[in-house]
Parts: structure tokens; sequence; C-alpha cells
């Protein structure tokens, strides 16, 4: 099973498939949201919220981000079934009570029932079978894709990320004005190209930019971070663009908690591992980029309607998207 593919697509995907009933339009003021007319139901929404502690009321910033993040898993959830339903993907009863059993057994061995498995981790039977049929059933869509040529495909195209590849790079960083309130990252990125458009110009260097302009304290250093591997040393969003980057690029704007950079790559030492050694980490990228594609593509032409007062994410500022994520909720009809 490509468990390791998906588990972020089914952490909160509580819930077993829609029974008939279910499947027919539902008004969506007695669940939390309709995906192609398929309720999300409000005990799967509260179930999932009390899995990460969020089941108490809250009204912080954080915790509203947190509610529409999990919402957002679940709707994801229910597209997945409805493609694996549309393409009549059938997953047979005993596929899943194998499962379960298996797992009944292993935790046996360390002395732990299921039930009591379920419960530390705030699921239920029910939903654990519900996520096993999810899972075999994205299984079964997604096998067909892993073509030796597409895998071979996937590691050319990601093999930097996972090879043992080190990079050199330089960044510019600047701080945003917090005065300027709801601008001072806009600024600061309008900023930020304004340097990079001076320095692809040729009206200054990289080097003399970082020393004039970047808050950093690599700036004595002419900006330069040294090596660094793809993963644990800087912020994934400063990571992946560098990584993304070739020997001499300068990087468009890249916002992370730190403030607003802009990279260039100034040396690469390749890494060593080959595919056959990487293999079961290329299936993995090439079945989360198949699920984005798919999500993105389902997103795009399914009618989800959210309902009041349930906070969840504006369909314009999708995750990995260029813009900051904008929360919605919308007020209940008079």
């Amino acid at each position: 099973m490509l468990s390791t593919a998906i588990a972020v697509l089914l952490w909160c995907a509580a819930g077993s498939p829609s029974s008939p009933a279910a499947a027919q339009p539902s008004a969506v003021s007695t669940a939390v949201a309709s995906v192609g007319g398929k309720p999300v139901s409000v005990a799967d929404f509260t179930a999932a919220l009390r899995r990460v502690g969020l089941d108490r009321e809250g009204s912080s910033e954080q915790q509203i981000q947190a509610r529409a993040e999990v919402l957002e898993k679940l709707v994801d959830a229910r597209l997945l079934r409805n493609e694996i339903e549309g393409r009549k993907i059938d997953v047979a009863e005993p596929e899943v009570a194998a499962i379960v059993e298996q797992m009944r057994s292993q935790l046996s061995a360390n002395n732990l029932t299921l039930d009591e498995f379920l419960a530390r981790s705030g699921n239920d039977e029910r939903s654990l079978r519900g996520e096993i049929t999810l899972e075999l059933g994205l299984n079964k869509l997604i096998r067909p894709r892993m073509t030796n040529a597409a895998i071979e495909a996937a590691f050319l195209k990601h093999r930097r990320d996972i090879d043992g590849t080190r990079l050199r790079a330089s960044h510019i960083l600047l701080r945003p004005d917090p005065g300027r309130g709801e601008d001072a990252v806009p600024a600061a990125v309008r900023e930020a190209n304004a340097i990079r458009r001076d320095i692809l110009q040729g009206n200054i260097t990289f080097a003399n930019a970082a020393r004039k302009f970047s808050v950093g304290p690599s700036r004595r250093q002419d900006g330069d971070l040294g090596f660094f591997p793809r993963q644990g040393v800087m912020v994934d969003d400063f990571a992946r663009t560098a990584f993304s980057l070739a020997k001499g690029d300068i990087s468009k704007p890249v916002v992370t908690p730190f403030g607003v950079h802009l990279i260039m790559v100034t040396d690469v030492v390749q890494g060593e591992a080959r595919l056959e050694q990487l293999r079961p980490q290329v299936e993995k990228l090439l079945a989360q980029e198949f699920l984005r594609e798919l999500l993105t593509r389902a997103r795009a032409e399914t009618d989800i309607v959210y309902a009041p007062d349930v906070p969840h994410f504006d369909p314009a500022t999708p995750a990995g998207g260029s813009s900051p994520r904008r929360i919605i909720v919308s007020a209940p009809p008079e």
C-alpha cells in the first residue's frame, strides 16, 4: 500500500463512504459542506477536530486557520471518494477486514487491543474502516500510473531533492515593516522585486545588494549561507525554492517566517544516490504529485458549498499558490 504517500490526506478523513441515502444532494444546513451534492457531515468534522485537539470553541486566528485546514482535508477526502466511485473502483469488505485483522494481530503482539489503540488516537472502528477503504481505493487508482517510465521521469525531476545533493546559496533578506499593517509583506515583496530587477539588469551585483539591503547576518559575507541539504537545515519554502534553481539563477521573492528572501545558487555538489536506492521515495513523490493534480482538477470541476459560520479557505488562494491563503466565514442567511 502507498500509505506514506497519502497519509497527509487521511490524517483527519474520518467516516465511511457515503451510504445510498447520503449520496443524494443534501442541504448544506445539515452538514459543514456539500461536495458535488454529497455531504461532509457535522459528525465527521467534529470527530476530526477532536482528534487534533480543536473540539473546544475558539476564535483565535490560529484556531480558525486550523479549523479551515481540517475542513479542507475532509473536502479533499470526499473529492477523492467521488473520483473512486466515478471510476467504479471497487473495494471489497474482505479487503478492509483483512487489514483490520492484521492491525489487531500487530497490536496484540504489543499487548494492546484495537479498541485501546483507537481510543488513544481519538478514532473509532467505523472511521478506521473508512480510511482503509479510501486508501485501498487510492492505491487501485494510483498503481497503474507507477510505470517504470513514470518513475524514471520522476526521479530525474526530483533527484536533487532526495539524492543527497547540497547547494551553496546566498540570499538577501528583507524584513516587512509591521507599521504598514496588511501591506507589510506585499511592500517587502515589491521591494525585493525591484532589487532583483536591478541585479538582472546589471545595475548592482547580488553581493553588493546583499551588503546594502539585507538585514540578515549573512550580509557581512555578501549574503553567503554556505552549503546545505534539501531537508533539515533551511525552512522548507526557502529550501524548496533554492533546490528548484540552477547555478547562477536568482529566485523571485520567497516569503518565510523570517521575512522576504531573494536567493541565488552559487554552487552545487551533486548527490550520489541512485534510483534503485530511492525507488520508494520516488514512488511516494509520484503518487503525491498525481493526487495533487487530481484534487486540483476535481476542485475546479466540482460544486463545493460551505455551511454558514464554518471557516474555509478561499478557492482563489490555494495551497502552494503565490498569494497568502484567505479564510472565509460566510454569514448565515437572514
